[in-house]
């Protein structure tokens, strides 16, 4: 009679003891755990927030939370006076087909044929309108976010909201949602027209931003990372964005060219308060936390950036971002602007697909203008409103053009 096998057996001693070394590490990971949530101020290490939490988190606006899945889509609107669930008729095929309809569409360049551009811009604006449809006005909706916000009212009076979405949706503007095309621009139905947006990959990491040292003016240092931008290898826009910032920022440090190492930048980010990365940017679809700038030597990862120490990061201006190929969409909604946020920056402004270079070039120099502080320096606490403020602007200046205006993102606190 064969002797009786135990689980694991046929795997051999090797396979048993990978097992048990399991064991114990998830068992050590358990009591690292409860040790640091006995600690003064660490109650919730690692855990999701409570409810409380997140609406205390909703304190400066509400926080939509966007879920798409197989079974169901919801979005979750978290205000200071309670979560509301939001049903929504979103499936996943439909938003991966949308999305990737939508980074086809603007990719579509300046030197393709007219016709080609136009048929462009018609798909974006009507993603643009079928997101406001489908996902931003009900949300809006449920965060009492129902007027256009009347002409004249002052910046720090606009509405604010936050976004946090992820899978395919995290590559579509929601920010920028709504019915834009000539003749309706003017009936509110848009999320421009309602409120300020920033996006965050969670309340988590909202609320780790905020724990960053308090917004507000700031003297600097201010540190600005230039390499080449132009696709043939030229300068592109990375000069004049730099011009800009130096026009407002006097001592204005800048590493450029052969001297722009990742070490370098990294020992330059150690003190800097503002940084300008014009440079080229990639966000990884196979591992986000690969997402890089490019730099004199080779790529300045994310992680790189995490595992430095960076206590006087406050805000982080990346346009020359690119973000994934519409042929391959990652599951995390993590891009360079959110990636850099949870490495240290409590506030990023950048760019959801690859902008165009005066544009950005224009909203360098009025960001960083809007910004200027009385005395000196700059003051970035109302940052995602003068974000806000700029993309309406160029609107106003691209209106038959939404791929032009619409990826400008402010991300973070």
């Amino acid at each position: 009679m064969r002797e009786t096998e135990t689980p694991g057996a046929a795997d051999g001693p090797g396979e048993a003891a990978r097992i048990r070394q399991q064991h114990t590490v998830a068992e050590e990971w358990r009591r690292l755990l409860t040790r640091i949530r006995k600690l003064d101020g660490f109650d919730h290490f690692l855990l999701p927030p409570s409810a409380e939490q997140m609406r205390r988190e909703a304190a400066e606006g509400p926080i939509a939370l966007i879920n798409i899945d197989g079974l169901r889509s919801d979005a979750l609107v978290v205000t200071t006076g309670g979560i509301e669930l939001v049903p929504l008729d979103v499936t996943e095929g439909r938003l991966a087909l949308e999305a990737r309809r939508f980074l086809t569409a603007v990719s579509v360049g300046a030197g393709l044929p007219r016709a080609r551009r136009r048929e462009a811009a018609e798909t974006v604006f009507d993603i643009l309108e079928w997101l406001w449809d489908a996902i931003a006005e009900p949300v809006l909706k449920a965060a009492g976010l129902t007027r256009p916000i009347p002409e004249g009212t002052p910046r720090g009076a606009v509405p604010r909201l936050w976004w946090s979405a992820s899978g395919p949706l995290a590559h579509l503007p929601l920010h920028a949602a709504g019915h834009h095309r000539a003749g309706v621009l003017g009936d509110g139905r848009s999320v421009l027209d309602r409120v300020a947006s920033s996006y965050t990959p969670s309340i988590r990491a909202l609320r780790h931003a905020r724990q960053a040292p308090a917004a507000g003016r700031t003297t600097g240092p201010f540190l600005a990372v230039r390499r080449p931008t132009g696709a043939d290898g030229g300068e592109g826009a990375s000069v004049d964005e730099v011009a800009a910032m130096a026009r407002v920022l006097g001592g204005l440090r800048t590493v450029q060219g052969a001297d722009a190492t990742a070490a370098r930048v990294l020992t330059e980010l150690s003190s800097a308060s503002v940084v300008h990365f014009a440079c080229h940017g990639l966000s990884d679809a196979e591992d986000p936390s690969r997402s890089r700038l490019e730099l004199a030597d080779g790529p300045l990862g994310v992680l790189d950036v995490a595992r430095g120490h960076l206590p006087h990061a406050r805000l982080a201006v990346l346009l020359a971002c690119h973000t994934t190929r519409a042929d391959r969409l990652p599951d995390e909604a993590i891009h360079l602007t959110s990636a850099f946020q949870t490495a240290g920056y409590p506030q990023v402004v950048g760019a959801l697909w690859e902008a165009t270079d005066l544009v950005s070039v224009r909203l360098a120099e009025r960001l960083y203008d809007s910004l200027r502080a009385y005395g000196g320096g700059l003051d970035v606490g109302d940052t995602a409103r003068v974000v806000h403020g700029i993309v309406r602007e160029l609107r106003a200046r691209h209106a038959g053009s939404p791929r032009v205006w619409a990826p400008y993102v402010h991300t973070g606190r």
